[in-house]
């Protein structure tokens, strides 16, 4: 039996060797070596060149355990962590199957960089984590003790920003960079030595989640000097953006889904853009009561309601109309019954428009100067030449933003046999209306020709307007058939070909055409897009790619019905067929001829029957397994509320000295730019229910100046490899997890810990979520750990208070006040703690 004595001797080698590579890092280590007493997980943050790898390293080859290292990238998919089928030749001359373990196989595995990997290759380790086993297909495989995951993760920053005359989605709003800073000049909370300001401004915008849904998350701004070029980003429907070179774009690049920064893009990367924007909260307007006692001219004769007769009236004036010093006008040709409409709701404020025609054109002009005072006070809608549609109407209700568009794009548009194309000179209203169109899923393409723009709706966008949007006169739509099935050129889903090919040919869709019953590959209704796939195309249109995975769909779940395992013993060959194995595939893995293959299936002849039947037995049960694999990773591809836009020029342009952006926590991505374009991410967050499944999230900081000289020391002149001792085997450390949790701890030192935790979800003013009662088991183990290492047979105040932070930083989410204040989780620990 190992005494206290000599548990301190075995923690103080082992640190002692450590440090000959790691200098500097006391703590991370000593927290890292608490989470293998406890036989838990850990999770180490810190900006990239703090040894957090090496660290890991060194620690598993002092320990005499197993190590292995996984890289997280965006395209790292589950298998390649858990492991997967392969096919495995005998010493007989016999091939069969055999589970090839992935690098989650080992005692210490060290996940670096883990919030590089999308959220479900993230998930992959969680039944490791927590079950210390791994599921594939039908099998699971124990994980063999001691088991740990230490993940790196790179603390997310603020990587990207604008050109200050770019506009964000802020509050339901259009706003620029210069926009946003000229109303909050004086609410700067915090700047750094380089210049970078952050401010609040009481604000929220729209964020990408890791479900691929758009949410609604509160933000701040920051601005920072920035000399270099920025990036004009242009797309294929002509959406624009101008960056910084370090600004990062979630992309589809050759069908996977990454983030590159600006100077990285190519002509060849597809922006994921929003398709869709969800329903906002309404923009509080200025009630009639207050705007008319905030107006210096005459008081009006009635309330305007905000309505869709409203939506109506106003459409008809910026688009149609003319709003003057002293007057309102509505002018109309082609839709009198329009026109009729806008008198009618004029009358119904209290107002006797003059009607008139000029030239062929009817007018309706109402003389009234407190109603253009009234229009701007209360509404913001203002006159002059160019009439701007307020961007505060992309918070319109659902009826009135439809109503606003009806008649906008009517009065200005030539609606034709197959697209609606209307012309603006104001960029800002050209931009709101995209954004309004988004609200119902509808894209349009802006084309500027030097002086105006040109915005078109069409294909599958046209159709979708008519049919949800409608136009001010139903007579003029009637001809065009609403029903038809049109198709969008730009919405194409950029695809991993192999996956396709794979799939198509592992289901035996493609081959095997004279079994009577199959459907042919060519009747199918994504043919045609496969068939450009087939021939080099590395795109696939989104309805086809969606018919895909729902015909696949339907044939994968054909292969695991009771009844077509029966396929197998009265026709082997359309068996065969159906899981994609050639009589080919079958001669050369069990070395037979082809004609003993075809007496089974031509006559049933048993000769080599059960060899073949077997083999056929597990290449069914690899097929099922890739096909499902493959399946998964073409309907993360689909969403309805993206959509991928290809690049179509990169121009470098002079800066003027400063940039923005928006510091989204937690999520740390908005919506930017011309017509919403690009969505900028850096790095996935982990979902709560994987950063739970670590006890420490271990912070590793920069090393002092003694500590950093002697890093320069050790590693800048000639380099060679530290002889390493190993200290702990697995058995010991597996003795000395059982000793952990034999360590007494007082009563007293128990409602210690547990309180501090209670006080978590209490502390409301700085804490939205506090832990749960995982913390207070957590703590209290890794303080029992603590004073192991330290040779003490009981665990102290101070043991609670040191491990508080590392088990509790993952586990609390701030208030948006705390980040306001800018405060970070140790300093709200730490207040925990007084």
């Amino acid at each position: 039996m190992m005494r206290l004595e000599d548990t301190k001797k075995l923690m103080d080698a082992l640190f002692a060797e450590v440090r000959k590579v790691i200098v500097g890092q006391d703590e991370m280590i000593h927290q890292m070596t608490v989470a293998l007493l406890t036989n838990s997980h850990a999770l180490l943050e810190g900006y990239p060149g703090l040894a957090k790898t090496l660290a890991v390293r060194t620690v598993s080859e002092v320990l005499d355990l197993k190590f292995s290292r996984i890289q997280n990238t965006p395209d790292l998919m589950p298998s390649d962590i858990t492991g997967t089928y392969i096919i495995e030749e005998t010493s007989g001359g016999k091939r069969q199957f055999k589970f090839q373990p992935g690098p989650i196989f080992a005692n210490i595995v060290l996940a670096d960089e883990i919030n590089r990997a999308t959220p479900k290759t993230q998930s992959a380790m969680l039944e490791a984590m927590q079950e210390k086993q791994v599921t594939v297909g039908n099998s699971t495989f124990k994980l063999e003790e001691p088991f740990f995951v230490l993940a790196t993760m790179n603390p997310i920053e603020q990587e990207g920003s604008l050109a200050l005359d770019e506009p964000v989605f802020v509050n339901g709003e259009l706003k620029t960079g210069s926009e946003l800073l000229a109303a909050v000049e004086d609410r700067c909370i915090a700047e750094n030595k380089k210049g970078t300001k952050l401010y609040d401004i009481d604000a929220w915008t729209l964020s990408l989640n890791t479900s691929g849904k758009l949410e609604k998350q509160k933000c701040l701004l920051y601005t920072l000097p920035y000399q270099d070029e920025f990036i004009v980003l242009t797309t294929r429907t002509g959406r624009k953006l101008k960056v910084t070179k370090n600004h990062p774009f979630l992309v589809n690049e050759n069908g996977i889904i990454l983030w590159k920064k600006a100077e990285e893009l190519t002509k060849q990367d597809y922006v994921i853009n929003p398709a869709r924007l969800p329903v906002v909260e309404q923009k509080n307007i200025v009630s009639h009561e207050e705007a008319i006692a905030l107006m210096s001219q005459m008081p009006l004769p009635n309330d305007i309601p905000f309505d869709e007769d409203f939506a109506f009236w106003i459409a008809f004036l910026l688009s149609d109309g003319a709003i003057g010093e002293k007057y309102v006008e509505a002018v109309q040709k082609n839709y009198p019954e329009a026109l009729d409409r806008f008198v009618a709701i004029s009358k119904k404020y209290g107002f006797c428009p003059s009607v008139f025609t000029n030239r062929g054109c009817r007018y309706a002009r109402i003389y009234s100067k407190p109603l253009v005072e009234y229009l701007h006070i209360r509404f913001g809608v203002t006159g002059g030449k160019d009439k701007e549609i307020p961007s505060w109407f992309l918070s319109f209700p659902a009826k009135l933003n439809k109503e606003f568009l009806r008649t906008f794009i009517s009065l200005e548009s030539s609606l034709r046999d197959n697209r609606i194309v209307f012309t603006q000179k104001s960029v800002r209203n050209v931009n709101v209306i995209m954004h309004m169109l988004l609200r119902e899923g509808i894209l349009s393409w802006p084309r500027h020709d030097g002086r105006i723009f040109r915005l078109k709706i069409q294909g599958e966008d046209f159709i979708r307007f008519l049919k949800q949007i409608g136009w001010v006169s139903q007579e003029r739509i009637q001809k065009i058939g609403l029903h038809r099935k049109t198709r969008s050129s730009f919405r194409v889903v950029p695809v991993l070909r192999r996956v396709i090919l794979k799939l198509v040919e592992r289901l035996g869709i493609n081959s095997f055409h004279t079994l009577k019953g199959r459907q042919s590959i060519t009747s199918r209704p994504w043919y045609g897009s496969y068939k450009g796939i087939k021939e080099g195309e590395v795109v696939m249109s989104v309805d086809a790619l969606r018919e895909f995975v729902k015909d696949i769909k339907k044939e994968l779940e054909t292969r695991k019905l009771p009844n077509f395992f029966e396929t197998l013993k009265s026709n082997p060959r359309q068996f065969a067929a159906k899981i994609g194995v050639p009589m080919t595939d079958i001669t050369e893995h069990l070395r037979i001829s082809r004609n003993q293959v075809w007496s089974l299936y031509d006559s049933g002849n048993p000769s080599h029957g059960g060899q073949i039947t077997q083999f056929l037995q597990g290449q069914h049960t690899q097929c099922i397994q890739e096909a499902e694999q493959q399946l998964k990773y073409c309907e993360a591809l689909l969403s309805e509320d993206i959509y991928y836009d290809q690049i179509t020029s990169l121009e470098c342009v002079p800066s003027n000295g400063m940039a923005f952006g928006l510091t989204v926590p937690k999520l740390q991505n908005y919506i930017a730019g011309f017509g919403g374009c690009g969505i900028n991410h850096n790095t996935y967050p982990l979902p709560e229910a994987q950063a739970d499944r670590f006890l420490l999230k271990i912070r590793a900081g920069y090393p002092n100046a003694e500590d950093e000289l002697k890093i320069v020391d050790l590693y800048a002149e000639e380099l060679k490899k530290q002889p390493l001792r190993k200290v702990l085997n697995a058995e010991s450390l597996l003795y000395l997890q059982k000793l952990t949790r034999q360590v007494p701890v007082a009563t007293d030192i128990k409602k210690y810990a547990v309180g501090i935790i209670t006080a978590t979800r209490n502390k409301k003013d700085l804490i939205e979520y506090g832990a749960s009662p995982r913390a207070s088991i957590g703590l209290v183990l890794a303080a029992k750990a603590r004073a192991l290492m330290e040779g003490r047979k009981y665990v102290s105040k101070d043991d609670i208070n040191k491990m508080a932070y590392p088990i509790l930083r993952h586990r609390i989410i701030l208030s948006f006040e705390a980040e306001r204040q800018n405060l970070h989780e140790d300093d709200v620990i730490k207040q925990l703690l007084k």
